[in-house]
């Protein structure tokens, strides 16, 4: 999508708890065998029992006031979240905003998986390119606590960190202005997080959620055969499109934030797949530290690239996201000021 009005990206914020070393895991036998040499470090994960919506409001306080925004001039709030947000039948997004910015805002909690962040922010981009609104908040929060899910096992080349995100989209300027968002899907390939399970009556009939065995199910069956080429397809359409309506060329992306999963061992990665560098990405500095964040790896990644001082007005960065479903989005960012 391109945009008539100019939009910014005015302020970022997270909350990531304290990293716990990954060998402690493994030593306290938590990770299996296919889990252990994914390229993790440590993982974030939060020890007194924070409410993943509470992550939240830490991190849209931070990004908030770093906008500059007056709160109560942000008319659109959307909350993207993976799993379980404290209660059930409850509105999270609407307590993450009252906490945060007030009552004035139309909150909405949208759940896309680890695509939840940057389909908040291009759902905003649009409201805000009408001129529904000038502003909007997006956040994320998780907290994968066991038993009901298993943080170190639940996901193929990947294990959950905890953390709150935020970010602050204005169209009266900030430190970067978006120049396309776009999101693509093949809802066909959703089979691979369903499996064969039946469905059921309540949440967790199962404990923890075997997600894993349900990928696995469905990639021995015969239906299973062409869908990796389908999701290899979805991913570089998403990629050439949101490229071609920012105006650029590959050559011309100077960081990444990409989801923060890893194959390891050699294994072709992601930023392979896309034709960038791991050095362009933040796996190195971050991802490999904190574990993936659920649908906020792409704010945290913006804001730690903003706290450590690596963007220079003219930079371009590229923001990419996957969620189960399949639904694949990608946005890319001008940087204006020296943040």
């Amino acid at each position: 999508m391109r945009y008539r009005r100019e939009l910014y990206l005015a302020g970022t914020g997270r909350c990531i708890p304290a990293a716990r070393p990954l060998d402690a895991a493994v030593g306290a036998g938590l990770v299996g065998e296919s889990h252990r040499d994914l390229g993790y470090e440590s993982i974030a994960i939060d020890t007194d029992g924070a409410a993943p919506v509470d992550l939240a409001v830490h991190a849209a306080r931070q990004a908030v006031g770093r906008s500059g925004v007056d709160p109560a001039a942000i008319g659109l709030h959307l909350h993207a979240c993976v799993w379980f947000q404290g209660l059930d039948c409850w509105a999270p997004a609407s307590y993450v905003s009252q906490q945060s910015i007030g009552p004035q805002a139309v909150a909405l909690t949208l759940d896309q998986r680890s695509a939840g962040g940057l389909a908040a922010l291009h759902l905003a981009a649009a409201y805000l390119d009408c001129g529904t609104v000038d502003h909007a908040l997006l956040t994320t929060g998780d907290r994968f606590a066991a038993p009901a899910i298993d943080r170190w096992n639940s996901y193929t080349q990947s294990i959950w960190g905890d953390g709150g995100t935020a970010l602050v989209l204005s169209a009266d300027g900030g430190f970067a202005r978006l120049l396309a968002s776009v999101e693509n899907a093949d809802n066909g390939l959703e089979t691979w997080d369903r499996g064969t399970v039946p469905f059921a009556d309540a949440p967790l009939a199962e404990q923890p959620v075997p997600i894993e065995r349900r990928f696995d199910t469905h990639a021995s069956t015969p239906e299973a055969a062409g869908e990796f080429e389908r999701w290899i397809a979805l991913v570089l359409r998403t990629r050439d499109q949101v490229l071609a309506e920012a105006g650029l060329e590959l050559g011309q992306i100077t960081r990444a934030v990409l989801p923060f999963v890893h194959r390891g061992g050699g294994q072709a990665e992601l930023h392979d797949l896309l034709g960038l560098t791991e050095e362009q990405t933040l796996w190195t500095d971050l991802g490999r530290y904190t574990g993936h964040l659920g649908a906020g790896d792409q704010f945290a990644g913006l804001d730690h690239l903003r706290e450590k001082g690596e963007l220079q007005p003219g930079d371009h960065v590229l923001l990419f996201a996957v969620g189960v479903g399949f639904t694949v989005a990608g946005a890319v960012v001008r940087i204006t000021d020296r943040v």
